[in-house]
C-alpha cells in the first residue's frame, strides 16, 4: 500500500488516504509496529509531516523470530528476511557463532534452508533464502545473470566529485581474505557498482548504490578506491566510526519469484542512526539524478 503526497500533509492523514476505512488508532498502530515508511525510511511518529512528492508505504505486519530477525515474506519456496547488523549470514571457517542461516534452519526444521547470497556481518538489510532445491537453483541462476535488483544505502566519508556515476574494476581476494582491485583481468573478477548522491553534510555523504555484479565486499572496495570509504569500515580505509557500525544497509531486493514468476519487491527501512549523520530533505529529493 502506497501513497505519494500531492502537498505537505500530516502522516496520519496520508495513511487515511491509503486506508480510508481504518480508524486513527489503527493507523497509529501501524506506525508503532514499524510498518510505515516515508521514502524508504521508517516513520517514527504519526504526527510527522509528509512533504509533497514523498512516498508513504505500509508494509505487512512483521513476523520476528529469534535475535530480531524479521521475516518479510515466506511461502513454500522462499523466505525473505531483514538481517540485523552484527550477525553473520552463514558460518565461516573462523566464525561459527549465531548466524541467520542457523536460526532459519531451527525455525523451519525439519525443512531445509538454502543459502542463495550473503550480506557482510556488519551490513544490515534484505536477504532471500530458498526452502527447496528447485527454488535454490533458480534463484542462484537469477543472481548469476544479475537478473535481480539490489540497492544499498551507505554513508561515506567526504563527497564524490560527481553526483552520480559507475565504479568498475576487477577485484580479487588475498590470503588474508581482504578484497582488492587489480589490473590483471585473468586474476580478478569484474565488479560494477552504480551510485548516486542523495544528500551530504560537511563530513559525510549519503549514497544509494545499485549492484550490477555481486562480488564479496564489492561496494566497500569501490567506495575506498574512490577515496570515500564507508563510515565505520576500518577494514577498507575509514577514519571515522560515528555510530559504532558499518554504515551500509541493503534496503531493496526485487526479483521474479523462482517458481510462480510473480514480480516481488522487498524494502527495509533505512536505519534511523543514518539519518542522524546525513538526512534526506525535500530539496535533495527534488534534485536527485536518476541512475
Amino acid at each position: 500500500m502506497k501513497y505519494v503526497a500531492l502537498a505537505d500533509i500530516p502522516l496520519i492523514e496520508a495513511l487515511g488516504q491509503i486506508s480510508p476505512l481504518s480508524s486513527k488508532n489503527t493507523l497509529r498502530s501501524w506506525v508503532k509496529e514499524g510498518r510505515v515508511q516515508i521514502d524508504h525510511a521508517a516513520a517514527k511518529s504519526p504526527s510527522l509531516i509528509v512533504l509533497k512528492g514523498q512516498e508513504v508505504s505500509v508494509g505487512q505486519r512483521k513476523k520476528i523470530i529469534r535475535s530480531g530477525i524479521h521475516i518479510l515474506f515466506e511461502d513454500r519456496d522462499i523466505v525473505v528476511i531483514d538481517k540485523p547488523k552484527g550477525m553473520l549470514s552463514v558460518a565461516t571457517a573462523f566464525e561459527k557463532g549465531e548466524t541467520v542461516h542457523a536460526l532459519l534452519k531451527a525455525h523451519f526444521h525439519p525443512r531445509k534452508v538454502f543459502v542463495v547470497h550473503r550480506l557482510d556481518q556488519d551490513t544490515s538489510g534484505v536477504m532471500v533464502f530458498a526452502l527447496n532445491q528447485e527454488a535454490n537453483d533458480k534463484l542462484k541462476a537469477l543472481f548469476s545473470v544479475h537478473d535481480i535488483e539490489r540497492a544499498y544505502t551507505a554513508i561515506v566519508e567526504g563527497r564524490p566529485a560527481e553526483d552520480a556515476g559507475t565504479w568498475q574494476s576487477f577485484q580479487c581476494e588475498d590470503s588474508s581474505y581482504r578484497v582488492y582491485e587489480t589490473d590483471d583481468e585473468t586474476k580478478g573478477r569484474l565488479a560494477v557498482t552504480h551510485y548516486k548522491i542523495l544528500s551530504s553534510s560537511r563530513q559525510f555523504t549519503r549514497l544509494e548504490l545499485k549492484l550490477e555484479t555481486g562480488r564479496k565486499n564489492q561496494i566497500r572496495v569501490h567506495c575506498q578506491s574512490a577515496g570515500h570509504p564507508i563510515a565505520g569500515d576500518k577494514k577498507y580505509g575509514a577514519r571515522t566510526n560515528p555510530i559504532k557500525r558499518l554504515c551500509l544497509h541493503a534496503h531493496l531486493l526485487a526479483f521474479k519469484h523462482p517458481l510462480s514468476k510473480k514480480q516481488l519487491k522487498f524494502e527495509s527501512p533505512i536505519p534511523e542512526e543514518f539519518n542522524k549523520l546525513v538526512n534526506v530533505v525535500k530539496s535533495d529529493i527534488n534534485t536527485q539524478q536518476p541512475f
